[in-house]
């Protein structure tokens, strides 16, 4: 009996993990993708997507970084609103790193990564989404990411024009709400 529980149990994980895999997909030339990805959802969050459907627009502006980076810059309060919202600072979460300098993007939505050398005609356009649902992203060992996931044809049909698969590295398209790192043991880097 007990060798039953258990093997319907590594059954049910196995099953979460190709769940995962093909909702978040890898890809083995990214450096965060070379672990095994995993996305958890908490059910208390569905009130903050609800929250951001009524109270922020689901619509941004194509913008292209000086590196060739381009991304979707949305509102701001995407971050700032709902990061709160998560209660994930006492797990050791903070806002991601997209404030620091005038250039950083703030709240954005990746879209063509810098190799991918792709200059849009359409930058400065507006393009729309749909909000899905936030969840945890394990990209590696070390990372965790709260990011909001959203669904934009407009933005797979963006990325079809210039030759590419529909989603950046067969990920959702998503804005990242908050970050956190963990340190390996007796590392003591400054945070």
């Amino acid at each position: 009996m007990k060798y039953y529980r258990i093997l319907t149990l590594v059954l049910f994980a196995l099953l979460l993990i190709s769940y995962f895999s093909s909702k978040w997909g890898t890809d083995e030339s990214k450096k965060t993708s070379e672990v095994h990805s995993s996305a958890i959802a908490h059910p208390s969050w569905q009130q903050v997507v609800e929250y951001a459907r009524e109270h922020l627009p689901m619509e941004g502006q194509l913008k292209v970084k000086s590196d060739g980076f381009v991304y979707l810059k949305v509102d701001d309060a995407y971050i700032h609103n709902l990061f709160p919202m998560l209660e994930l600072q006492k797990d050791g979460y903070r806002e991601p790193p997209y404030f620091r300098t005038r250039e950083a993007p703030g709240a954005h939505m990746s879209v063509f990564y810098e190799n991918e050398h792709v200059v849009p005609e359409e930058a400065g356009q507006t393009f729309h989404f749909e909000l899905k649902d936030i969840v945890i992203v394990k990209p590696s060992k070390h990372d965790r990411y709260a990011v909001l996931v959203v669904e934009s044809p407009e933005l797979e049909k963006l990325r079809e024009k210039y030759g590419l698969s529909p989603k950046l590295l067969g990920h959702d398209f998503h804005i990242t709400l908050a970050k956190k790192t963990i340190h390996p043991r007796g590392s003591h880097s400054a945070k």
